[in-house]
């Protein structure tokens, strides 16, 4: 997959009027503009490989549109352009899915083994100051503004 295909699919869906807050993208029509075409029977492979085509021109939009304050994600039958309040719901998930991995990575920084005559590094405090930011952001946004 090239971004050759990111990028004239990014071109039709905007010729096409399809960059919007809340818009519906059908799966055909992304489909038409790879020039993908399932067939009715073929290997696992076969499948994975169209899938795989898909998902990465579909990735290739979603991160230019991430510079445009947009997200497209996966629903029935297509794709849809979050609107600017599900935006939020989004950056929860983010925040969520980095927080975890920092948690894991202090898990594991903690049970391991320190080498003897080794000079300490900052990873821990800077994982901790990751975590901390990520929370203070959570508080800044779940905090109704004062009337």
């Amino acid at each position: 997959m090239s971004r050759r295909e990111g990028r004239e699919l990014l071109a039709e869906l905007e010729s096409g009027n399809f960059i919007d807050y809340g818009v519906f993208i059908p799966v055909e029509f992304v489909r038409e503009c790879l020039d993908l075409e399932y067939p009715e029977t073929a290997t696992k492979k076969e499948f994975d490989q169209l899938a795989l085509k898909e998902m990465a021109a579909v990735d290739y939009v979603r991160n230019i549109l991430l510079g445009r304050g947009m997200y497209i994600m996966g629903v029935n039958a297509g794709y849809r352009i979050l609107t600017v309040s599900e935006n939020l719901g989004q950056v929860e998930q983010y925040m969520s899915s980095a927080d975890r991995k920092l948690a894991r990575g202090l898990k594991l920084l903690k049970s391991t083994p320190h080498e003897r005559g080794a000079y300490p590094d900052q990873t821990e405090a800077r994982a901790e100051m990751k975590r901390e930011n990520i929370r203070s952001h959570r508080n800044r946004h779940q905090t109704p503004p004062p009337v």
